[in-house]
């Protein structure tokens, strides 16, 4: 079975089913490791974006193929947008996972 997206394909390979009826303290444990396993992912796109925009402006690809400098720079403010959408939903999960943990201790 080909996937893809990382995510699902680490799901459906853990085949973990949590239900409504289970206890409240599996589901908390559930929605954090989803929230930590996102997060992880978000932070490796990170890395990744960084590698591929440093890569791209080290190596003066506009110099070498002058033709693809229009691809070229489309390429880098893309790739700033993806970079800024992968940073907020990053920061979202961890706010969330440290906002569920503090009303898990204060409960």
């Amino acid at each position: 079975m080909k996937h893809s997206f990382l995510l699902t394909w680490i799901l459906t390979n853990l085949d973990i089913n949590v239900s409504s009826s289970d206890a409240d303290i599996t589901q908390l444990a559930y929605g954090v490791f989803l929230l930590s396993l996102i997060a992880s992912l978000c932070f490796l796109n990170i890395l990744g974006y960084f590698l591929a925009y440093y890569l791209v402006q080290k190596s003066n690809y506009e110099e070498k193929y002058p033709k693809l400098t229009g691809l070229i720079n489309y390429f880098k403010k893309v790739n700033l947008i993806f970079l800024v959408i992968e940073v907020l939903i990053c920061l979202f999960c961890l706010a969330s996972l440290i906002l569920f943990s503090l009303l898990f201790i204060f409960k």
